[in-house]
């Protein structure tokens, strides 16, 4: 811990991922947004990277979720017929050509991908914005369990990623961002993303952080 103001901070990585106050939020890992036959790569996105992503993801997760850490899973919605879609959302959604009927709860396009679990002791929250803390449930659940950290991983970087780790930052919560579980089609977009992260936010390996949830 430092001292600023006379206030204790958390500072080191340990420190930042203390178990007993940290949530991992797993965003909009879904076959819409990371399947070979999902929404994006139907409308010509390249999910090859989100793809070869994927195992160390899965793998992260059931390891994190087996060392006891509150695990929170993230969902993009859409509801049938434009029942969540403004106008302004539908110009956004279909900017870059693709439709907007992504995510249908109940859709195989809206559910995690194969290896992801979500059981019973977890949280399933589901988002129709980029940002997880937009009219969502989130703050009030971390802060009724007592979360001070959250570790972010997912889809996509410069879309729902970088909009819910400054959504984290500015709920007064610490980040910390898995460098290497975070992708997106975009690989320019993907960099410049990375880029902010690391000017304001600590980013850490998934080996790294899983290193101190295991042996502290």
């Amino acid at each position: 811990m430092r001292r600023i103001q006379g206030v204790e901070v958390r500072d080191t990585l340990q420190e930042l991922l203390d178990p007993p106050t940290t949530a991992l939020l797993v965003v909009d890992v879904q076959n819409d947004f990371c399947h070979p036959d999902g929404h994006f790569a139907r409308h010509g996105k390249d999910v090859s990277r989100i793809q070869a992503m994927l195992p160390g993801l899965v793998g992260f997760v059931a390891a994190a979720q087996s060392c006891g850490i509150r695990t929170f899973f993230i969902r993009q919605a859409t509801l049938p017929n434009g029942r969540s879609d403004s106008p302004a959302w539908l110009r956004f959604k279909c900017r870059d050509g693709k439709s907007p009927d992504y995510t249908l709860p109940g859709s195989w396009g809206w559910h995690l991908v194969d290896g992801l679990h979500i059981r019973p002791e977890d949280w399933d929250i589901a988002k129709f914005r980029p940002d997880a803390f937009v009219s969502t449930p989130l703050d009030a659940l971390l802060r009724a369990n007592r979360v001070e950290t959250t570790v972010i991983l997912g889809t996509t970087t410069e879309g729902c990623i970088e909009s819910t780790v400054r959504g984290a930052s500015y709920h007064d919560y610490y980040v910390v961002v898995v460098s290497d579980l975070v992708q997106s089609p975009n690989p320019v977009l993907h960099d410049g993303s990375m880029r902010l992260f690391g000017a304001r936010y600590p980013l850490a390996t998934s080996a790294e952080i899983l290193s101190l949830w295991r042996h502290g």
